[in-house]
């Protein structure tokens, strides 16, 4: 199917609880569908943590007001945040919608002094939206 409609997303980029935005964080945007797989976009968070509003391809808005299962009726996006003294957090699976404003939250870790090699220490801190069995 050919991504004929378009949705917007945005990336917010925080610290601290939620306490404190992170500014000038590296986003990259990357198509995760056949159909979108060479669309990709840089950004950097300003001072209160967001991204600008990307406007994305997805399939039109009438796959996701009667869908069917032959018909996906979003596109899937894969988004990577890092820089600014935080650990690199990889989000699979990002949907946008056609006509929608997509938002996704990142909760930055910041990189200890102590730390010489940067991998974080609990485990893998990549993300892996599940796809919603009612959509």
């Amino acid at each position: 199917m050919e991504f004929l409609g378009k949705g917007t997303l945005y990336i917010r980029a925080f610290t601290a609880g939620d306490a404190l935005p992170t500014e000038g964080v590296l986003v990259r945007i990357k198509g995760a569908n056949e159909e979108n797989r060479l669309v990709e976009y840089s950004l950097l968070t300003d001072k209160n943590g967001l991204t600008e509003r990307v406007t994305l391809p997805a399939p039109e808005k009438k796959y996701s007001t009667s869908p069917s299962p032959d018909e996906q009726p979003y596109a899937i996006y894969d988004v990577e945040v890092f820089g600014g003294g935080f650990y690199r957090k990889r989000f699979f699976n990002v949907t946008v919608f056609d006509g929608t404003d997509s938002y996704q939250p990142v909760a930055m870790i910041p990189i200890s002094n102590y730390l010489q090699d940067g991998i974080y220490p609990s485990g893998n801190l990549n993300v892996v939206i599940e796809e919603n069995e009612f959509l």
